[in-house]
């Protein structure tokens, strides 16, 4: 009891640090309306992931008192990603986009955004005959193997999105065996990786898809024009 004792004293003085005053507003006044996309999204949770990992080790404290918001929030971004990925790529796949019917399971998120990817590769080709670069192409296949290995863990973990959140299932099972453990440093080794294949793949592919975007353009304005 004691040692509890100390450990809020503690925590309470670490909350009192904060100083109220004019400037430490300002620095705490979140625009929350500001950055409402899927990436904005996906880089304030991927941001959050990154300072509280650093904080467990800057401050000493033993990771279980944040596993379960750590571990909860590198799932969210792994489905903040897909779903990201899915809603650019489906505009040019031809396929729906099914992410309300993946909902928040992993590998069917992970399934739907590959899908999505390859079929834009086949698309472009066939429609407008523009080639991928074959580096691209492996790049992406190479990073989505450690993506398949952190989405593995997490569908094992935490099949819906339930397991970080609630300490039992919806039949009052327990989330976890009681000596069950997860070493986060190899889900931040394996986080790191994937975040890149989430964040930029886009970006790999724009260069691609530009040219497409430029092909409906040009057709809607001669469309236009014989009207």
């Amino acid at each position: 009891m004691k040692n509890i004792v100390l450990f809020l004293a503690k925590n309470k003085n670490m909350n009192n640090s904060i100083p109220d005053d004019n400037r430490t507003r300002a620095q705490f006044n979140a625009y929350i309306g500001t950055y409402l996309s899927f990436g904005g999204y996906l880089e304030s949770y991927s941001n959050a992931f990154e300072v509280l990992i650093k904080e467990v080790h800057k401050t000493g404290f033993h990771i279980d008192h944040l596993a379960y918001p750590i571990l909860f929030i590198a799932r969210h971004c792994l489905e903040l990603g897909f779903k990201s990925n899915i809603r650019y790529f489906s505009k040019y796949s031809q396929k729906d986009n099914s992410t309300k019917k993946a909902g928040h399971y992993l590998e069917g998120l992970f399934n739907d955004f590959k899908l999505h990817v390859r079929e834009t590769i086949r698309v472009l080709k066939t429609n407008y005959g523009i080639e991928i670069d074959k580096e691209d192409i492996k790049d992406f296949e190479m990073y989505c193997k450690d993506v398949e290995e952190l989405t593995n863990i997490f569908h094992s973990l935490d099949k819906s999105s339930d397991s970080f959140r609630y300490p039992v299932d919806r039949n009052n099972n327990n989330s976890f065996d009681y000596k069950e453990t997860i070493n986060l440093l190899d889900i931040k080794e394996l986080f790191d990786r994937s975040i890149i294949l989430l964040k930029f793949t886009t970006s790999l592919f724009e260069k691609y898809t530009i040219l497409v975007d430029e092909v409906k353009d040009s057709y809607i304005h001669s469309e236009m024009i014989n009207i």
